[in-house]
């Protein structure tokens, strides 16, 4: 495995699942078991393997985005190829332990300083 391979994963740690976030459980795509394989090339050219938690992902432009921009801020990065794994189904089991809680369901987490989750107040129309 190549720094930059390690890099790269390091970067989409910080990538959290748009659905999870609506929950108020952020859940990073390494947390969901989403990655599946990220490979670089010696010209710096990433190219990251995710599933879905679903077929039908009404986020999956949204995710491919936010990977591509993780990854693409990755010193070395020239380029990122986001490509989706339809042969592989997801399933809970797939989801990474919690530090703290060997074994256990992940819980929410975020990266240290920042709300994955923006404050949000709904208001009656016209205020």
């Amino acid at each position: 495995m190549t720094a930059l391979v390690r890099a790269a994963e390091r970067a989409l740690a910080d990538v959290y699942d748009p659905c999870s976030q609506a929950w108020q459980r952020p859940l990073s795509l390494p947390d969901l078991g989403l990655v599946r394989d990220v490979a670089a090339d010696s010209d710096g050219r990433v190219t990251v393997r995710i599933s879905l938690t679903v077929p039908f992902c009404m986020a999956v432009h949204t995710i491919m985005q936010a990977v591509e921009a993780r990854v693409g801020a990755v010193p070395g990065v020239t380029a990122v190829d986001v490509r989706i794994d339809t042969d592989t189904p997801w399933t809970p089991a797939a989801m990474s332990a919690t530090p703290g809680r060997p074994g256990g369901p992940p819980g929410r987490r975020a990266a240290p300083g920042r709300r994955p989750v923006p404050d949000r107040r709904s208001r009656p129309a016209g205020e």
